[in-house]
């Protein structure tokens, strides 16, 4: 545990360019059961280590990161945070299907914090992976209504 989270804090953008990579290259290499160290803002301490997190997340790739899907739709609350990119570049890569469900997770738990913020970052996601026909029409509208996305 201290490892990684000594290989977290290596991620910081402000630390040497090799240090980056090599915490990044063993990163790539923890237990799955240590993803959400990767993917939970909370876990990461500080921004500037979300940018590398990311791409250590899209570097171990799906179906391994199945589990921390629910943590990175909490990366949308701020589409300006670093990683948020990427994490949609991960997403690209999923099948719609096996997507959506954490997407309407996500959804409801932005309408039911009235997070009009959290809101506009899904429609953003919705937009940019081209769901609108796929999401249910209902919780998107809603979305739409708390955002005022015009």
């Amino acid at each position: 545990m201290d490892n990684i989270n000594e290989l977290i804090r290596d991620l910081d953008w402000s630390k040497p360019e090799d240090v980056q990579k090599k915490a990044m290259e063993q990163l790539q290499e923890i237990n799955d059961s240590n993803l959400f160290y990767l993917a939970q803002q909370s876990e990461l301490n500080y921004k500037y280590c979300w940018h590398n997190a990311a791409l250590v997340l899209k570097a171990i790739g799906y179906p391994r990161i199945k589990p921390v899907l629910p943590y990175l739709m909490e990366w949308f609350q701020d589409i300006n945070w670093p990683g948020v990119r990427t994490i949609v570049e991960i997403f690209r890569n999923i099948s719609p299907t096996k997507l959506l469900p954490f997407i309407e997770d996500a959804s409801m738990l932005s309408i039911r914090e009235n997070d009009d913020f959290w809101a506009l970052g899904v429609i953003s996601l919705i937009k940019d992976l081209e769901l609108e026909l796929l999401i249910n029409r209902d919780l998107y509208n809603q979305l739409l209504q708390l955002s005022e996305y015009k």
